[in-house]
């Protein structure tokens, strides 16, 4: 298949055509991504990843737009892509979109956020080695060029083995949470899935030794 690439940055600025050196079409590309990333924004946007499941993810968005910032009318979306897909000696294929889901419209005023939830189950090429799954979010404004505001990414693992409480550290809150769940199964009313690091359905001295082996961790 051949074609002319067209490509775009944050809904606003259009390349097309391509050069036949890489460098030049680097370059070129990098201009616009620099021009955009310029630009101030008054809209945040936070992204969290929990794994439920082997192949189960639960992602949280939250929009908000700060204070002195303009009302807007928005739209947010999750994307779930495969880094490195197809696989090339020189890695250049990135982030690949597997899936995708969106908040739906919304409206916001200075100070105030929207949070969303959507579950994604991985199959088949979205599956790919963990170390190749990425979450992306972005949101835009719901108006003609639908302007991109803001945007931010999360890759696997997430976070650190051991983090039951996922607060970012491995603590003794994270260890008296999987304590309390120490021998517990799928099923069980006690059974913590957060602290099932080998997802084996049961809370054990794997599960135990990995927490400890991150114990004190912190960013």
């Amino acid at each position: 298949m051949t074609g002319v690439p067209d490509t775009w940055w944050d809904g606003l600025l259009e390349a097309s055509g391509a050069y036949t050196n890489d460098t030049q079409m680097y370059n070129w590309y990098y201009s616009f991504y620099n021009t955009r990333r310029a630009v101030p924004t008054d809209t945040t946007i936070d992204l969290s990843v929990v794994r439920t499941g082997d192949a189960t993810f639960d992602v949280t968005c939250t929009v908000a737009i700060e204070s002195g910032g303009s009302d807007k009318s928005l739209t947010a979306h999750i994307v779930q892509v495969r880094d490195h897909y197809p696989s090339s000696a020189d890695n250049r294929y990135r982030n690949c979109t597997m899936s995708h889901q969106g908040s739906g419209t919304f409206s916001l005023a200075a100070g105030e956020s929207y949070s969303f939830n959507k579950t994604f189950t991985l199959t088949g090429a979205s599956y790919p080695p963990t170390t190749e799954i990425k979450f992306i979010a972005f949101v835009q404004d719901n108006s003609s060029p639908r302007e991109v505001y803001n945007s931010t990414e999360l890759a696997f693992p997430f976070y650190v083995d051991g983090d039951v409480d996922r607060d970012g550290d491995v603590d003794i809150t994270d260890l008296g949470g999987l304590l309390a769940s120490y021998g517990a199964c799928s099923g069980d009313a006690n059974y913590v899935p957060e602290a099932d690091f080998d997802w084996d359905q049961c809370i054990t001295l794997t599960d135990l030794s990995t927490l400890l082996a991150n114990y004190g961790y912190a960013p």
